[in-house]
């Protein structure tokens, strides 16, 4: 299994970095970097200022808070479920959510674990006449992130 990276900064460098491997930030690639800017708690600055570190090409000096194993389940489902709700589900925001579960060791029966919990609160998430269309996606989703899973390295570049 890969290091899990525990820096609130780095994870936040990283998701934005593979997002930004095609030159360009998709809408749902944007959304999901703005959730997990908020879910890190990132302050107000934070996401700029690495973002611009990445097109310097200047990210040795990128570091920030540790964040808690426990905390970092609480961020994935976060972020996961605002893929669910708010974004087109593309492959690369798949493979937004794939790496991120990546960077932080979740194994596919957490993975499942987290899923299952957020079908438990579909009523407090979203509309009733959205639940069933919810909950596919919800199933599609987390099969297709497993898939994706496999296949994702974290990227171990000179920093």
């Amino acid at each position: 299994m890969e290091e899990v990276v525990d820096d609130r900064s780095r994870v936040f460098l990283k998701s934005t970095r593979l997002a930004l491997r095609d030159g360009q930030l998709s809408n749902g690639e944007k959304r999901i970097l703005v959730k997990l800017s908020h879910a890190l708690r990132l302050g107000d600055d934070e996401p700029l200022r690495i973002y611009d570190s990445i097109l310097a090409k200047n990210t040795e000096s990128i570091h920030g808070d540790s964040i808690e194993v426990s905390e970092m389940r609480l961020v994935y489902g976060q972020v996961l479920e605002a893929m669910l709700i708010h974004t087109d589900r593309s492959e690369e925001v798949l493979e937004q959510i794939a790496y991120l579960r990546k960077m932080f060791g979740i194994e596919d029966s957490e993975h499942r674990a987290i899923a299952r919990s957020l079908d438990r609160n579909l009523e407090e998430i979203v509309h009733r006449s959205f639940i069933d269309e919810f909950r596919m996606h919800l199933r599609d989703s987390v099969d297709r992130v497993g898939q994706i899973f496999d296949s994702v390295k974290i990227l171990a570049r000179k920093e």
